[in-house]
C-alpha cells in the first residue's frame, strides 16, 4: 500500500508518524521494528500533521475529506468529538 506521508515530531525525535491507503495512520519509534499505535479510519488517509504546540496532538484527513484530531494525552484510541 502507498504511504502518504510521514511527519516527525519536533518534541520527541525518535517518534514519527505515517499515513496511507491502507486507511491507517501509525505512530512508530526508530527503535522498535513495529508500530507503537495504530488507528484505523475505514478509508484511504491523504495527510497527517502533528500540532505545533503539543507532543500529542496531531490531525489527519482522510479521501473522503473528514478531519480528525487526536490528542494521545486525552485517549489513545479515539479522536476528539
Amino acid at each position: 500500500m502507498a504511504v502518504y506521508s510521514v511527519k516527525w515530531n519536533k518534541y520527541h525525535p525518535r517518534v514519527f508518524l505515517s499515513c496511507s491507503a491502507d486507511w491507517t495512520i501509525k505512530m512508530w519509534d526508530c527503535d522498535l521494528e513495529r508500530p507503537v499505535i495504530a488507528f484505523d479510519l475505514q478509508c484511504a488517509v491523504g495527510d497527517i500533521e502533528w500540532a505545533p504546540y503539543s507532543s500529542t496532538v496531531f490531525a489527519a484527513v482522510n479521501s473522503n475529506g473528514e478531519l480528525y484530531i487526536y490528542d494521545l494525552h486525552e485517549d489513545k484510541h479515539q479522536y476528539l468529538t
